[in-house]
């Protein structure tokens, strides 16, 4: 639906919000690592492992492995068809819809009861890393 005219600046718009998303995408992985490294879990960064970003040694020598997502609709078939008979736990941090959040979830996966996460701490996690540059 966009004019010929429109359509650099269509284009260019979408760019940004792509930025945006992975921006984001990167600070909530950064949040959950500072609080999940301290009890035991391991950041994959980058692609240390394929299609999962975060991971815990349990002691019966087996892993707990997870993929975080920002919001439910921003995972590509890609993403989802690595996981498929695997243990990869899936977590997105709200809907798309209704922008219900599900911190809940992540934290019952992560079993951290010292260290909960919540969207308040991100918010404030963003405020303060940004505050530093």
């Amino acid at each position: 639906g966009v004019s010929i005219e429109q359509l650099d600046e269509a284009i260019e718009w979408h760019r940004n919000a792509m930025a945006s998303e992975n921006v984001l995408g990167s600070l909530l992985e950064m949040y959950i690592a500072e609080n999940l490294e301290p009890v035991g879990w391991i950041w994959c960064s980058g692609e240390t492992v394929r299609a999962v970003d975060f991971i815990y040694p349990k002691r019966d020598a087996t892993w707990t492995a997870i993929q975080v997502k920002n919001r439910s609709n921003s995972e590509n078939s890609s993403s989802s068809s690595v996981r498929n008979g695997t243990d990869i736990e899936k977590w997105h941090r709200f809907n798309a819809k209704d922008a219900e959040t599900y911190w809940d979830k992540l934290n019952e996966i992560s079993q951290s009861k010292s260290r909960l996460l919540s969207e308040e701490g991100f918010a404030e996690f963003v405020r303060r890393y940004i505050g530093a540059y």
